[in-house]
């Protein structure tokens, strides 16, 4: 309890035994206090009591949910453009390492949320030859992500729009 409680107790309480001391001295002895004349100011003290808690008790407020927006910014897509122009004229090595693996994580969070399961996990389970194609239950797709790409960079960004184009009709 608070001081300011405790202080408002021993002041009613030292109210009621003042009126207590008053009222005995005005009423004879023999007149018995009735039930009502106790249970009053025990009453009373009770309502101070709560409305003194009530008064700072705090009231849940709704928790609100902030949601993340990834809005795609102009800096984002110049990027993006640009390591396609890239990947078009690069090695194979380039467009492996940078776009199939971002291809791969795009998939394996699609596949995660769809599934349930951890992204770590769905990860290795996509980078298994055998475990890969049965969680996704589309061969097309995990050929086109794990087996070796094209040489040619035309092939190479056909590829790339059939990838995306599959990646956004998985479903699970």
């Amino acid at each position: 309890m608070k001081r300011s409680t405790l202080t408002l107790l021993v002041l009613a309480s030292a109210f009621y035994f003042f009126l207590l001391t008053i009222f005995r001295n005005i009423i004879p002895e023999s007149v018995a206090p009735t039930l009502s004349l106790l249970a009053f100011p025990l009453i009373v003290l009770a309502l101070i009591l709560t409305l003194d808690l009530r008064h700072r008790s705090t009231a849940p407020t709704e928790t609100k949910v902030q949601e993340e927006s990834r809005t795609l910014r102009a800096r984002d897509v110049q990027s993006l453009t640009r390591q396609v122009e890239v990947a078009g004229n690069a090695s194979p090595a380039y467009f492996e390492t940078i776009l199939r693996n971002r291809l791969r994580d795009l998939l394996a969070a699609k596949v995660s949320l769809e599934t349930g399961m951890e992204k770590d996990s769905v990860k290795k389970a996509l980078g298994d030859n055998q475990l890969g194609p049965r969680l996704l239950k589309d061969p097309k797709t995990y050929a086109l992500l794990y087996y070796p790409p094209p040489r040619s960079p035309h092939s190479r960004l056909q590829m790339l729009r059939e990838i995306i184009d599959r990646i956004e009709g998985w479903k699970a």
